[in-house]
Formats: C-alpha cells, structure tokens, sequence
C-alpha cells in the first residue's frame, strides 16, 4: 500500500509541475489529470483531496455563490487567488473529491 501511495504522489507532484512549467498548456495537463485517475481508480485508492473543504465552501459552492466559494477558501486555507480559484474549479467539475 505505501508503494501506492508513493506512485501517486510522484504522479500528482509531476501534475503540478507540468503545470507550473506550462501552465498554457491546459490540454495536456488534463490528460495527465484523466491518467493518474485512472491509475488512481485501477490501484482502487480512495483519494479526496479536498474531504476536508470547510462547510461553509461547500455551501456557499450549492447555493451558486462561486465568488463566495474562493473568498471563503481563501480565508481558511491562506491561498492566493489564482490557487483558490482553481481548487474551487475542481470541486465544481468533481463534487466527490470532497466527501
């Protein structure tokens, strides 16, 4: 299991510096995105990134309140902008990344 766990660290750490290095590049992250999930789902890893997401995001996010959302998420995490902008993406395109 710490094997796995490894892997997919390695995975998720070259995701965000392929990011980092081309952040232009949003079609090719989104394929490496789609293959550490996938390798994520065949390896049958539970992995929720953002499970501990406050309520109130969480909230805010259900009654349509996006702006809400990344203000509060950046008051409780003290990421910038941008980050905040993008977490609250994610768990927009992917609700189950946080139960």
């Amino acid at each position: 299991m710490d094997s796995e766990l490894i892997i997919i660290g390695s995975l998720v750490l070259g995701i965000l510096i392929g990011k980092v290095i081309s952040s232009n590049s949003n079609s090719s992250t989104k394929l490496l995105e789609n293959k550490v999930d996938s390798i994520i789902e065949h390896l049958g890893v539970e992995f929720k990134p953002y499970k501990d997401t406050p309520e109130e995001v969480i909230s805010a996010l259900k009654n349509g309140e996006r702006i809400k959302a990344i203000k509060l998420y950046r008051q409780f995490s003290g990421v910038g902008l941008k980050e905040s902008s993008e977490i609250i993406s994610h768990i927009e395109a992917s609700p189950e990344s946080v139960v």
